[in-house]
């Protein structure tokens, strides 16, 4: 039958060239198409809403707002979590689902949600805002627009008019957001001394102003000819018109108020690169590539630039550069690793012509497998990318095997061309099918672990069979065809020099099989010899599992070093924004000396509904993006930069809390941090009571670099206490005082002003802020009565106390989170550490601990990919039992599994590396290739076995003939895994353990395979 199928081949080579030249036709178009990222998205669905809810507190928000909605969000189908933040004025809820959640249908189902409670929320809240939280949400570009003609507020309005709709229309674009600068509106200032001198009431004048300043339609006039609208023109077009306005009699509003365009009290300040601007972010759609999302924004950018000369750009945060540089460094990564593993090839084979075939099948191989990726939906990014580099193992496995068989049918066996390749390639069809189905077979369980480990390694894997296809079907037709052409040049000098190089390569050889061939001969002749092989291999294996893989650690995934420092800072609660601004300049100016810097995206504050740009707090919140240059170009690492910086940053004045980190520190944007202790509880004073306690446990754990609180309680807020008996006497209710006193303080917006061809500027009602700064002033305001102006101390005093600067819930009760970082710290040994030092804080019965960082997603991952090990293991075995028909083979040949532990367990510590999620599809994979390499043994013997031969003997000449194919092979693959496991790529820090493991399990499991697999043989098979 096999040979059947290569006689169609090797009869129907055009065929066979057309169809091949088909698919690197494909490949090099898909190739010039195909969306280029960093990374896949691997997030949760989320779905975010945003609450605004004009002079409500934090407290009120979070008991009337964000509680109604939390208890309604959990009865959504595959919810995970619901957890929400609230400041002053502002709640965002977040819900996170299962990934099985489609974003669009939780989009809607939130939607539906809102509506169904809509009665049971407070009548003055704004429209909530639905934003989908997904891999598109975060900029993939911001510009800083500054201008030296414009002050802050018309720029900000310019932008919003102007700039952001031609941003908007370009290819690729979703959304543009806004952030700092300052709202431009028309202000009326009153003088509060003139008001009490005229006796004029706030609320009364704004109710005046108000209808005076609205259009109205009255109705249609009718009659049997025409039908004409009747419409009362009330709206102001000028500032002067304002400020005649008549008040009162002989009143006019000039008299009491002062009206000019200007901003409101600012709750958010925007600095890129060092100077003050307006942020523009732009997100993409979820569809779109993003580099060329990014190169439509710089081209629109340059035309911009032409059209208005006296704005300024710069690019203050970009994901371009490092995902061009990641491509980059990956296609020379696997440059690298082709041009190693054809050395080590060329070593073995000593034939210019074997490698020959080899270098052309790559490109085929290649282009067929990204043709393959473009059909399946796959896009270029770290994990496909590093996929595709370990994918040369696996077609050097299935290339070089069945080009070295046939050289040997051809020159050791003396068959003309014609037949060596026939009978080469029969001989070699097995055991390559075999190896390349085990492949498969180890790989696919991955596909279906379910939840985080398939989401992130469902790309890689996919890869990767599609690789082994195109390799296995590229190794049994395009290389017996082209080796009819190729292995019979017989040019004299290159047989001369395959000669001169042969004699080396038999000699290296030569040595591995004598030394194999006497070892295992030595074992079967002495059983002390072979008791002895045994004990020493559990000994390794004893040491390797017990001793070693502990002192390896494990983490969810590695860190990786991508240039960018996030830093988080809360500055000395109650300090004004520019204040908080000082202090950013003053960081601005440490980062500017820490290295070579590309941009700095700085903000304080947030703006609602704005999720792109912000700390997510209030003004004494400051968040720092700090891009360097990339770590081939610089001496230090980002985490020696980022300790650097916790020193000098730290010595600030002003600074409460300092958070600094790597732009990656965690696996998933839902994790917050390495170590994540979140503490449950209905009462905020005991949580963060016990928080503190954690915290110190925390500060004194070894590995740990930066610890925070995700809150404070150190805010100063003032509590208006009114005295319900006194405010009755004169006719107030509580309602009547904290409504007026939030006019005065606020202002409100009573009206618009009309800009031609543009949206209309608000109007807002303040009163001088010099008359309101202070709680004396406040306590001496007059407020309106049924009796006449009072002052505020008749019905109220005012009192000072503490709060949080944020309210955090999640699970339907209120939450803080003791947060930590580490460097390169495990997490099982930091979570060891931290346990010790924690292990003597008691927990009253009213709170609750959980940890939610990296350890709760590893613990769940880590189960589940052992589960796809297993359930792979089981299917090699079940395969090969089909195969060879035979249970005893299956068994002899997955026993080179265990042999590889060893070798990846001491190459994870010689490297320094944890065991994570990629190194344990590393193990996976490194199954799939060691099991190969034991069928080509064992496939070889069962037919000498055949032929007549004993166990012995048959083991013997297996030995002989595939040692070369097998070491070639082993080493090849490991060397082509070098870039992988070494990092030489810009994000590939992630899956550096993956190509570790590889090639430590390989290298030693190969030697193992070697020595214990003919020993189990002949031990096994009696004849």
């Amino acid at each position: 039958m096999i040979r059947k199928i290569v006689q169609i081949i090797l009869n129907r080579p055009y065929f066979i060239y057309s169809f091949l030249a088909l698919f690197i036709f494909a490949g090099i178009i898909a190739y010039l198409e195909m969306d280029k990222k960093l990374f896949p998205n691997s997030n949760r669905p989320e779905i975010a809403v945003v609450i605004v809810q004009a002079s409500a507190s934090a407290k009120d928000m979070a008991n009337d707002v964000a509680i109604v909605v939390e208890q309604e969000l959990y009865t959504i189908d595959y919810i995970r979590r619901v957890y929400s933040s609230t400041i002053d004025e502002v709640s965002v809820i977040r819900a996170e689902f299962n990934y099985e959640k489609d974003l669009n249908d939780a989009a809607i189902d939130v939607s539906n949600i809102l509506n169904k409670i809509k009665s049971k929320l407070p009548q003055d809240i704004k429209e909530p805002q639905i934003h989908k939280i997904s891999a598109a949400t975060a900029p993939i570009i911001t510009l800083g627009v500054s201008s030296n003609k414009l002050s802050m507020i018309d720029l900000r309005e310019f932008i919003d008019n102007e700039l952001k709709e031609q941003f908007l229309k370009l290819d690729g674009v979703a959304n543009v957001d806004l952030f700092g600068g300052y709202i431009k509106e028309l202000q009326i200032i009153f003088d509060m001394e003139k008001l009490n001198k005229f006796g004029l009431n706030l609320n009364t004048i704004n109710q005046v102003i108000k209808s005076n300043n609205e259009d109205y339609a009255i109705g249609n006039i009718q009659n049997n000819n025409s039908q004409i609208l009747l419409k009362s023109i009330n709206k102001k077009t000028s500032i002067f018109e304002l400020e005649n306005l008549e008040i009162a009699p002989n009143i006019r509003l000039k008299d009491i108020a002062k009206i000019k365009f200007d901003n409101y009290t600012n709750s958010a300040i925007y600095r890129g690169n060092g100077k003050d601007a307006i942020a523009l972010a732009v997100q993409r759609n979820l569809e779109a590539d993003v580099v060329k999302t990014i190169q439509n924004v710089e081209e629109k950018l340059e035309n911009i630039k032409k059209i208005y000369p006296f704005l300024e750009f710069s690019i203050t945060d970009t994901q371009k550069t490092t995902i061009v540089q990641s491509n980059e460094n990956m296609i020379e990564s696997l440059r690298d690793a082709i041009i190693m593993s054809m050395i080590v090839a060329f070593i073995f084979l000593a034939s210019f012509r074997q490698i020959l075939v080899v270098l052309l099948t790559i490109p085929i191989v290649y282009l067929s497998t990204i043709c393959l990726m473009w059909l399946f939906g796959l896009e270029f990014n770290i994990i496909t990318l590093t996929g595709i580099i370990l994918a040369l193992g696996l077609l050097l496995d299935d290339t070089v095997v069945v080009v070295e068989n046939i050289q040997r049918h051809f020159e050791q066996l003396h068959e003309d061309m014609s037949k060596a390749v026939e009978d080469g390639t029969t001989e070699i069809m097995f055991a390559d099918f075999s190896g390349t189905l085990t492949t498969i077979v180890a790989l696919i369980p991955i596909l279906f672990v379910g939840d985080y480990p398939q989401t992130i390694f469902e790309p890689l894997v996919t890869t990767l069979l599609l690789a082994l296809c195109a390799s296995y079907v590229v190794s049994i037709t395009f290389v017996p065809l082209i080796s009819t052409k190729v292995l019979k040049i017989n040019h004299k000098s290159i047989i001369y020099l395959e000669n001169r190089f042969q004699k080396i390569s038999d000699f290296i050889n030569d040595a591995f099989v004598g030394f194999f061939t006497s070892a295992v001969t030595y074992a079967l002749k002495s059983k002390l010899v072979l008791i002895s092989y045994i004990l020493a291999l559990l000994a390794l294996f004893f040491v390797s599992v017990k001793i070693v893989m502990p002192l390896v650690g494990t983490e969810l995934m590695p860190a990786m070093d991508t240039g960018s420092v996030k830093i988080k800072i809360s500055t000395t609660p109650n300090i004004p924004i520019e204040a908080s601004k000082n202090i950013l300049v003053e960081v601005e100016k440490v980062l500017k000396q820490s290295g070579k810097i590309e941009s700095i995206s700085a903000s304080i504050g947030s703006e609602a509904g704005v999720l792109t740009l912000g700390s997510g707090g209030g003004i004494n919140d400051i968040l720092v993006i700090a891009n360097y240059i990339n770590r081939f170009q610089r001496d230090e690492t980002i985490w020696q930069i980022q300790q650097n910086l916790r020193e000098k940053i730290s010595k600030i004045q002003g600074i409460k809390t300092l958070e600094i980190s790597d732009a990656g520190a965690t696996a998933l944007a839902s994790i917050k941090a390495n170590i994540d202790v979140t503490l449950y509880s209905d009462d905020l004073e005991k949580l963060y009571e016990k928080a503190s306690e954690y915290e110190e446990a925390m500060k004194k754990t070894k590995g740990l670099t930066t610890v925070t609180k995700s809150w404070h309680m150190q805010s100063n807020a003032y509590e208006l206490e009114i005295n319900t008996q006194n405010a009755l006497f004169y006719g107030l209710n509580n309602k009547d005082i904290t409504s007026y006193l939030q006019g005065v303080l606020r202002g409100s917006i009573i009206s618009s002003y009309s800009v031609q061809n543009a949206t209309s500027t608000p109007i807002r009602v303040l009163i001088k802020n010099k008359q309101i700064d202070t709680i004396e002033k406040m306590q001496n305001i007059l407020i309106p009565t049924n009796k006449g102006f009072i002052p505020l101390s008749a019905v109220a005093k005012i009192k000072k106390t503490k709060q949080p600067n944020i309210i955090t819930r999640e699970g339907l009760s209120y939450t803080i989170d003791i947060l930590g970082f580490r460097q390169d710290q495990s997490i099982s040994r930091l979570m060891e550490n931290f346990n010790n030092q924690a292990s003597n804080i008691e927990l009253p019965k009213d709170i609750k601990m959980k940890h939610t960082g990296d350890i709760e997603q590893f613990s769940d991952s880590s189960s589940r990919i052992i589960k796809s090990v297993i359930i792979g293991l089981i299917c090699i075995f079940l395969v090969m039992i089909a195969m060879f028909e035979s249970i005893k083979i299956p068994l002899i040949i997955i026993f080179s599994i265990p042999l590889t532990v060893a070798g990846a367990a001491w190459i994870l510590l010689l490297l320094d590396y944890h065991s994570s999620m990629s190194a344990m599809v590393g193990f996976i994979l490194l199954a799939g290739v060691i099991v190969n390499n034991a069928i080509l043994l064992i496939h070889f013997a069962m037919e000498e076995l055949k032929n007549g031969k004993n166990s012995t003997d048959a083991v013997l000449q297996s030995i002989k003939v595939r040692t070369r194919p097998v070491l070639m092979t082993a080493i090849s693959v490991s060397v082509g895994m070098i870039p992988v496991a070494f990092g030489w790529a810009i994000g590939i820090e992630r899956l550096a353990p993956l190509g570790a493991v590889v090639i430590g399990g390989l290298m030693v499991g190969t030697f193992l395979t070697l020595l214990y697999i003919p020993l189990l043989f002949v031990l096994s098979i009696k004849k």
